[in-house]
């Protein structure tokens, strides 16, 4: 999973204020995560799968309003080779 430290740099964010907020955006972008490929988050993050998880994050942190439809489809692109086939 992403750390607070972790999503912190990415966002480029230096105070502790916005820590709460972050963890429930990590715990979101965790889910829609598993929700599109189907299976649990692996334990160790390949790189393109922690960065789908920081794009959303970061979706979602600058975006609190609701007023934007839609993630950005780099993110399920990211995702698509960890995806499992449905049946």
């Amino acid at each position: 999973m992403l750390t607070i430290d972790e999503t912190k740099q990415y966002l480029h964010l230096d105070s502790g204020a916005e820590d709460e907020y972050l963890n429930i955006l990590i715990l979101l972008a965790c889910e829609i995560c598993e929700n599109f490929t189907r299976v649990p988050l692996p334990e160790e993050l390949p790189e393109s799968y922690k960065q789908a998880m920081l794009l959303c994050v970061g979706y979602f942190f600058e975006h609190r309003d609701g007023t934007k439809e839609g993630l950005p489809n780099v993110i399920y692109q990211l995702l698509q080779p960890y995806r499992k086939a449905a049946f």
